[in-house]
């Protein structure tokens, strides 16, 4: 089935605030148009830009055995035991930083807007009105390949544009931490029609930002080519990156058209290895729209992406700190990466956590007494340390380090690179063990337990629940465990003491509501996280079961007043592993409507006022601009999940549809074990399968409804075999199958 639909995302209103914008990104460059006073105002950022200097002691308040004997005192914030400081009020250090800004001032105020991105080759095509009917049009883009953006205007007016290079305002009440840190004003020159703006920052760094501008006549108008670079460094570099920034800028407006052949051929490359066609043009968009903040994100040889990732606004601090947020807004920007095929954009996230192992092995030592062991904090800088403060309560909380771990597992069983697993991920996964193993107690029922363990983000008595056993941290060991025993045996290894640790962990235990949030506390109220379900979905142990259609049901029941943004959409991803295709479609309609701002960024709360959830604190203590990423990348990774997803060694196709859904099609999709899978439906039920094996194993293909099939090929050679609803495959390395139906 064909859908033939543009990808081009319109924004036809004035973008008058961050969120309402046109934005472009390349991995470590990131930018975003909005209007302020009239004026084009462009932030500019790059990944570089982090203030990393702690201002408090580097030893935490209490060592953990002394915070489990005075939990009361510890949940309440006792500064004896936990550090006091109110981090969102006092941004003490450790944070993303703002962008910087370009200010383009056109004659007369702008009074029309409209800016149409054509997401497959990432370029922006801009009309402009101003007072007195004047006109004015043009085309922005980011360079892919090169740390550019690149402006074009013509029309009345676009020949005498005025343009400023701006550093903070340090001024602004919303910049107060840069001024009450001491920073200087930016210091701006320009030399041979080149602007260059350096901005001090964090200690000895130094922000660069480059601008210069050329005149060109085409079709009879007037116009100017505007282009942009940043890059950051150490105020000892700051003139040799000013000379290699101003020579950049030069050189692409004078080769622009080289520049622009490269910059469309590696969008070209990344659209070209996977698609999904879905017969819901809301869906449709939002699926092109995350892939293509996937890739302005994710690059090979960039950064882990931040919860605003290359998008932070220049007029204020980033929203909690813009940090790297060591649960589900991490983890869950790498899901649609794995699930299309693009592992390798999530290599950046392995090397930086795998980098900084020493410095999480230190807080380990520091906090739990603990020798070569890993415990992550949930607010994290780049380089391991905490983000605001290393010792405050979300940074001194158990489980960071197994949503990371987790991650971890998923690079290999996408990848199979055999070399990272021996270098990078057995090596971090076995430390993170290491400190269960030194916390774990034994019980009278001769098990060990995990005391102090949370289920995310579940609250009682106004504090976060605390208590042994979540079925979080459980069903995560348990996991690890059987994990690590595997790649023992991959990399020729003892994997025995794994497996014994597992034999001796507790084991996840399920009653008649499902899968409960610790063992003797079931869900109690309406959640927001949903990580006593993670043994569905990410560990996809559990698909199409009663405990997982138990569990489901239990977390609708409690209803839907608490939720956050991703609340909806992780559900849809729950509901595709349990079958139920026209729950996946409302609540990823739903996160879509209610949850997104007008350029599509993900708004916390309910600030337009959809009547969804609870009136209260709609933006989690954030004002209506602040914004994160990850809950827009789980709309991709549902609708793959709708297509196929595994659980063990059986592969379920077409199992999340709606009923509505006719036709639909993907091309590129992966799953656990490298395998790539096309897929085609047609008259409502499935019609072609082909599987490219990434691994050597034998699976088992189920598939909704009773469809035999027809015809199977395995290299181009017809296959004896058949099935009505399921079909086992030996699978080996780079083997094609299709199956027709």
């Amino acid at each position: 089935m064909r859908i033939k639909m543009d990808r081009k995302m319109v924004l036809d209103r004035i973008p008058r605030q961050f969120c309402e914008g046109p934005f472009w990104g390349n991995g470590k460059m990131g930018a975003v148009l909005y209007v302020q006073d009239g004026k084009l105002c462009i932030s500019v950022d790059h990944v570089g830009l982090w203030e990393l200097r702690e201002t408090l002691p580097d030893e935490p308040k209490a060592v953990f055995s002394e915070i489990l004997k005075h939990k009361k005192e510890y949940l309440e914030g006792d500064p004896a035991y936990v550090e006091q400081t109110d981090i969102f009020e006092e941004h003490i250090g450790r944070t993303k930083l703002p962008a910087l800004a370009m200010e383009l001032q056109l004659p007369g105020s702008i009074t029309g807007f409209r800016a149409e991105t054509d997401l497959e080759k990432a370029e922006t095509f801009l009309s402009l009105e101003m007072e007195g009917d004047r006109k004015a049009e043009g085309r922005i883009y980011l360079d892919s390949c090169v740390n550019i953006l690149m402006i074009e205007l013509q029309g009345e007016g676009a020949n005498s544009l005025e343009v400023k290079a701006l550093g903070w305002d340090l001024d602004s009440p919303r910049l107060r931490p840069l001024k009450n840190w001491n920073y200087e004003p930016c210091i701006q020159t320009e030399k041979e029609g080149c602007f260059v703006v350096r901005q001090h920052f964090g200690g000895d760094r130094s922000a660069v930002l480059n601008a210069a501008g050329q005149a060109f006549k085409e079709a009879g108008k007037e116009g100017l080519r505007l282009a942009v670079s940043i890059r950051t460094g150490t105020q000892a570099e700051e003139e040799t990156m000013a000379e290699e920034g101003s020579a950049l800028v030069l050189d692409y407006l004078a080769r622009t058209e080289v520049f622009l052949e490269a910059h469309r051929g590696d969008w070209e490359k990344f659209w070209g290895g996977f698609d999904i066609r879905v017969p819901n043009e809301r869906l449709q968009e939002a699926f092109w729209q995350e892939m293509f903040k996937l890739y302005c994100n994710e690059r090979e040889d960039s950064s882990p992406v931040t919860l605003q990732g290359v998008w932070n606004p220049n007029h204020r601090m980033p929203a909690w700190f813009g940090d790297l947020h060591n649960d589900l807004n991490v983890q869950s920007c790498y899901w649609p990466a794995y699930k299309t095929g693009n592992v390798n954009l999530v290599r950046p996230y392995i090397d930086y956590y795998s980098a900084a192992s020493q410095r999480f092995m230190e807080r380990t030592w520091k906090l739990f007494g603990i020798r070569d062991a890993i415990h992550i904090p949930t607010m994290m800088a780049p380089d391991g340390t905490g983000a605001a403060s290393e010792w405050c309560f979300w940074n001194t909380i158990l489980g960071p380090e197994l949503f990371v771990s987790v991650d971890f597992t998923w690079f290999y069983e996408y990848s199979r690179e055999k070399d990272t697993l021996r270098d990078k991920i057995y090596p971090f996964v076995e430390r993170v063990l290491h400190l269960y193993q030194g916390i774990a107690f034994e019980k009278e029922d001769g098990y060990l337990h995990i005391p102090f363990t949370t289920s995310p983000e579940v609250d009682r008595d106004g504090h976060m629940l605390l208590s042994d056993d979540a079925t979080f941290t459980l069903s995560c060991l348990h996991y690890l465990c059987r994990k690590m025993e595997g790649y023992a045996q991959v990399l020729g290894l003892d994997g025995s003491g794994w497996k014994a640790f597992g034999g001796r962990l507790a084991p996840v235990k399920t009653n008649e509501k499902g899968l409960p949030l610790f063992d003797g506390i079931d869900v109690f109220a309406s959640h927001r996280h949903f990580c006593h379900l993670f043994p569905i979905y990410p560990l996809c142990e559990e698909a199409h079961n009663e405990v997982a259609q138990r569990s489901l049901d239990t977390a609708i029941n409690q209803g839907f007043l608490e939720f956050a943004a991703f609340s909806c959409p992780y559900l849809g991803i729950m509901a595709s592993r349990c079958g139920r295709g026209n729950m996946a479609r409302t609540m990823l309609e739903l996160y879509c409507m209610v949850f997104r701002s007008r350029n599509s960024f993900t708004v916390n709360g309910d600030p337009y006022q959809n009547g969804i959830l609870r009136i209260s604190d709609t933006n989690a203590g954030e004002s209506s601009d602040a914004f994160t990423l990850e809950s827009g990348f789980f709309v991709p990774t549902a609708l793959c999940e709708m297509f196929v997803h595994r659980a063990l060694d059986t592969f379920w196709l077409l199992m999340g549809m709606p009923d509505e859904w006719k036709g639909a099609g993907c091309s590129g999709l992966t799953v656990e074990g490298g395998h790539k899978l096309t897929i085609d439906m047609e008259d409502y039920r499935i019609s072609r399968v082909k599987l490219t094996a990434g691994c050597e194993e034998t699976i088992t293909l189920r598939w909704k409804g009773d469809n035999p099939v027809k015809r199977i090929l395995k290299n181009g050679v017809e296959e004896e075999g058949c099935g009505f609803t399921e079909l086992m495959l030996p699978l080996r390395m780079q083997d094609e199958w299709v199956i027709e139906f």
